[in-house]
């Protein structure tokens, strides 16, 4: 009866080792190939990029970014976005100049005639063409910080949608290179964070830069200082908020990476361990682990670059056009002052210190969006290093 046990026992064991022998057959024959460029999956992202304003993009191919990332040529990439970047800075040096010039020529009208006036002793007649003065540069500067806080709300816009459309296909890429744990813990709160940098963004920041500026044009009219507190509460409020939010949503990514990648590496090391344990079959079946994940880290990385690229591409003309205002704001209000209204020198100030914080939305959207995918990059490599 003993002897029976032994050889059922023998029989079972033989069995069993056939069956995880086949097993690791095909598993060997399901996964001779490495991961290529072609298995991520970059249709909705094209799509995207082909729905976007040639002007911004210039027919930009993601794929073609990635291929270009991944052969190591880097310099053509950041030699197009630099081409870009000059050419997109003359060129709203030459369309904003003169609209500036325009306000500083009617400043200039407005401080002759003012000064006659106060010759004659004509007080009266001084404040009022100072006030039509004041009145038309309010109308022209707000319709330019308008047009301005439109530009920052669809540049911030398209990058959310970018990040819509990418995140699914990067995720899968994350899972491919072995970080499923991570992919599916991280997905719902990256995609949640997306929504609340929209609704902060477009709902709350820039219609309260609509009335900062409003602000700013209404407390420089009179003399006393009269809302100045509230104009820079109102500042404060804006820039703590982006502060926050980004503290938040960055915090939340970097601790994540600390912990859930971890957990990703220790259980596929494990399975690979084990694995190489069996005899004849095992070293195989590990180095061919060893390359397949190789190649989803390859591919992870490429398409998070590519990704960065992107965002610095579509951010880049409008970041110009904001930063290129500011500039020729501040270079208004210094001509103006030794001859015009402190008070209009003033209204220059602030709208040039409106763009500044317009900047910073457009910047801090991009930067979160960047640090998020390049946290994501970094830690789920993490696999890689434990296998």
């Amino acid at each position: 009866m003993r002897r029976q046990k032994k050889v059922l026992r023998f029989f079972l064991a033989l069995a069993l080792f056939l069956c995880m022998f086949s097993g690791l057959a095909r598993a060997e024959e399901a996964v001779e190939e490495p991961y290529a460029l072609e298995d991520f999956n970059m249709e909705e992202i094209q799509r995207f990029l082909d729905g976007l304003d040639r002007d911004q993009t210039g027919g930009l191919s993601f794929g073609s970014v990635m291929k270009e990332i991944m052969d190591g040529n880097l310099g053509g990439v950041f030699g197009e976005l630099a081409g870009r970047i000059r050419e997109g800075f003359f060129s709203e040096i030459r369309t904003n100049a003169r609209f500036v010039g325009q306000i500083i020529l009617l400043a200039f009208i407005g401080a002759v005639f003012s000064g006659f006036s106060n010759i004659f002793g004509s007080g009266h007649v001084s404040e009022t063409g100072f006030y039509v003065v004041y009145l038309l540069n309010m109308v022209f500067l707000a319709a330019s910080f308008f047009a301005s806080v439109t530009i920052a709300g669809s540049v911030a816009e398209e990058l959310m949608e970018f990040m819509r459309v990418l995140l699914p296909a990067y995720f899968l890429a994350v899972a491919m290179a072995g970080g499923a744990f991570t992919s599916t813990a991280v997905c719902g709160f990256t995609f949640g964070a997306i929504g609340v940098v929209q609704a902060v963004v477009s709902g709350v920041l820039l219609p309260l830069m609509r009335v900062y500026m409003m602000l700013v044009l209404a407390g420089n009219l009179y003399r006393e200082d009269m809302i100045s507190r509230t104009t820079e509460l109102l500042r404060q409020g804006i820039l703590w908020t982006l502060k926050t939010m980004f503290g938040i949503i960055v915090g939340f990514h970097v601790i994540q990476g600390l912990v859930l990648p971890q957990a990703d590496a220790l259980k596929n090391a494990s399975a690979m361990r084990l694995a190489q344990m069996i005899p004849g079959v095992g070293a195989g079946a590990g180095a061919i682990s060893q390359m397949v994940m190789g190649s989803g880290i390859l591919i992870k990385n490429t398409a998070g670059a590519a990704a960065v690229l992107v965002l610095l591409f579509m951010a880049a003309v409008p970041v110009i056009k904001l930063l290129v205002l500011m500039f020729l704001y501040y270079m208004a209000a210094a001509v103006m002052q030794p001859v015009c209204d402190k008070r209009l020198v003033a209204c220059m100030t602030g709208a040039a210190a409106g763009h500044g914080i317009l900047l910073k939305i457009v910047g801090c959207s991009l930067a979160l969006f960047s640090v998020t995918i390049a946290v994501l990059c970094a830690s789920t490599n993490a696999v890689w290093y434990a296998g």
